[in-house]
Parts: structure tokens; C-alpha cells; sequence
């Protein structure tokens, strides 16, 4: 265990640095979080860069806002439950860590991709579910939830500036919108900042990490060592009745109702995406291409119900951009009623499909 306390300089740049690293010299990797975790009450927190990468970027002034995920090894027929779980959840907490510096500094593609990789890690938690025991990581998946919402409230703000703007109005009606939005995102990052320092946080990011290393613990020795494949149908078949059962009536849902609809759906494609090397064919290739055109349209509908709650937002605090305003409440609300029109199809196609994984 290191403290370093001082300062990261790189020519006439520097930073002040306290930080605490813990080095594993022998012995289990899983010891190790379960040593950090006994610190994680404490007003410290993970962090994505290390010392000699903040040197890096105060040199350059600049972060790497390249973070996409590395692809974890390809799942095969003969890989277990365990081995599943510890590949996925590893993957998106590494995500996750890549790119909070990045985000933390204003980065519009890495508050993207902490919001995908928290996402995924809530959807991989789900999918796996009814294999280990009821409650079993509901505290993280919880802490998990709240993170969404402060990293959504950035992005909200940027693809409404970057996207739902430009695709509605003209550039002078969107002028004063843009330099709301800006204000607004300025709020939402610093909020997001503050909040990634909470230790329920850092908890929650070594209590999966600890899962990847010592799965068996979470789900049992003979579950863990069972083969992937055998569980995957059930799972995968649990995760698409929901789809079904929200949809139901799909022409006849609230707003609301269709949000459920869009989260459930892109639940059970990431689900699949995980596990999608086990199977192969082209009635794999259908099936997701189905998923992914009808989740397009619900993207599109959320774009649009966004654009109306984020502006009628803004009108109540500035009744000045009401005229303005109530031109893209317009707008948007007859693209949804455009998508509304086109949903019934898109869901018959795609609800008719008989999931791969049954055939």
C-alpha cells in the first residue's frame, strides 16, 4: 500500500495529487478487494488514472477520449456460468474506469460511455439474476441506478444540443436553446462530478470487481461451474417474455408504458450481445436485426418526448423562449405521433419472430 501525496508535474503544468494505491505482491486477487473494501467507507474513491497518465495529459492538455470497450474473449460452447459473468462485468467496470477522467473533464463521448458501461453492468446483473440468490447485489444495482440518472441528466443536455436542436429547428430559433443547454450541462457535470466521489460508489465498482474474481461465491459452486450454455435459453427466454408482456397492446400505451417497453427491449438485445457468441445462423442474424429496428424507433421516440420535457423545462424557467420553445414542443410532439404511427408494424414483425435461442 502507497500514499502519495504531493503533486504531478509535466513543464509548467501541474496537478495536486493524493492518492492510494494497493498492490497485490502475492496471494488472491479477490483478498485484495475485499481489503479495499474495508476502505471504501472512507472519503477516497476510484479513479480510471493513474499518476503517470496524468502526467501524460497535463502534458498533452489534453484527455483520451478514445475509451470504447475492449471486447472480452470470445464466449464458446464450453465456457461456464462463472467465466461468463467474471468476462462481461469485467469489461464494462473497465469501461466505466477508462473513461471518468475524460468524462469528469466534460467529454461528451465518455459521459456516453459510462452510461453504456453502467447500463450493460445493470443488464448483466438481470440476465443472470435467477441464478445466484434473490438480493444478491441489490444495494450495487441500486447505487447503480442513481449513477444512470446523473450521468442521463449530462447527456440529456448533449444530445439535446448536439442532435434534437439541429434535426428540429432552424440555427436562429436554437441560438438561445444551445446557450441554455450549455448552462444546463454546466450544472449537470458538476453535480456528476461530486457524485462520483461518494464511497457507495467506489463500493459498489469492488464489490462486482470481487464477483469477477471469486464467482462461486455469488452463485454457488455447482451453478458457477455449470456450462453457460445450458442456463442461456432460460435466461434469455425470461428477459424476452417481459419484452412481450410490456408490449402488449402496444398501440394503447402511455408514454410511460413505452419507455418500459424500450428499457425491457434493450435489455434482452445487450443480454443477448453478451452471450451471443454460443449461437450462430442466420436466424441469430433475423432476430437481432428485428431487435435493433424497432429499438431504432423507440430511440427516435425518446429523442422526441426528451425534447419536449427538456424544453417546456426551460420555458418554465425562461418564459422569454416560449415562442421558440413551443415551436419545438410542436415539432417533436408530431415526430412521436409520426413514430406512434409506424410502432404497431415494427412490433408485429419483431413479436412474431421465434427467438433463436428456442429453435
Amino acid at each position: 500500500m502507497t500514499l502519495s501525496r504531493g503533486s504531478v508535474q509535466a513543464g509548467e503544468q501541474a496537478e495536486a495529487v493524493c492518492a492510494l494505491d494497493l498492490t497485490l505482491l502475492s496471494g488472491e486477487v479477490r483478498d485484495l478487494y475485499a481489503f479495499a473494501q474495508t476502505l471504501s467507507d472512507l472519503p477516497i474513491w476510484l479513479t480510471g488514472e493513474t499518476l503517470p497518465m496524468r502526467g501524460v495529459r497535463l502534458a498533452l492538455g489534453q484527455y483520451d477520449e478514445d475509451v470504447t470497450v475492449q471486447p472480452a474473449p470470445s464466449i464458446a460452447g464450453d465456457i461456464t456460468v462463472g467465466e461468463g459473468w467474471s468476462q462481461s462485468v469485467r469489461a464494462f467496470l473497465t469501461l466505466f474506469l477508462a473513461a471518468q477522467p475524460a468524462a469528469e473533464h466534460g467529454s461528451v463521448d465518455a459521459v456516453h460511455e459510462m452510461r453504456v458501461a453502467v447500463r450493460r453492468l445493470r443488464t448483466i446483473r438481470k440476465a443472470f439474476r435467477p441464478l445466484f440468490p434473490k438480493g444478491a447485489l441489490a444495494n450495487e444495482m441500486s447505487v447503480f441506478q442513481q449513477t444512470g440518472r446523473f450521468l442521463g441528466n449530462v447527456r440529456d443536455w448533449d444530445v439535446f444540443q448536439t442532435e434534437i436542436l439541429p434535426a428540429y429547428v432552424s440555427v436562429d430559433i436554437t441560438a438561445e436553446f444551445v446557450q441554455l443547454a450549455k448552462e444546463k450541462r454546466v450544472s449537470a457535470l458538476a453535480e456528476m462530478r461530486q457524485k462520483l466521489t461518494d464511497p457507495s460508489i467506489t463500493s459498489t465498482l469492488l464489490s462486482l470487481g470481487q464477483s469477477t474474481e471469486d464467482p462461486a461465491a455469488l452463485f454457488g459452486a455447482e451453478t458457477a461451474d455449470a456450462l453457460l450454455e445450458d442456463h442461456a435459453p432460460v435466461l434469455l427466454d425470461r428477459m424476452a417474455r417481459k419484452v412481450q408482456h410490456r408490449g402488449h397492446h402496444i398501440g394503447h400505451l402511455s408514454d410511460r408504458q413505452l419507455h418500459d417497453v424500450r428499457k425491457s427491449l434493450k435489455g434482452l438485445r445487450y443480454s443477448i450481445e453478451s452471450i451471443l457468441p454460443l449461437y450462430r445462423g442466420s436466424r441469430v442474424e433475423t432476430y437481432m436485426g428485428h431487435c435493433k429496428d424497432l429499438q431504432d424507433l423507440f430511440g427516435r421516440f425518446n429523442d422526441a418526448a426528451t425534447a419536449e420535457a427538456l424544453v417546456r423545462q426551460a420555458i418554465k424557467e425562461r418564459p422569454d423562449l416560449a415562442e421558440a420553445g413551443n415551436a419545438i414542443v410542436h415539432m417533436a410532439h408530431r415526430e412521436r405521433k409520426k413514430i406512434l404511427k409506424k410502432l404497431p408494424k415494427q412490433w408485429k414483425i419483431f413479436s412474431k419472430d421465434v427467438p433463436f435461442w428456442c429453435q
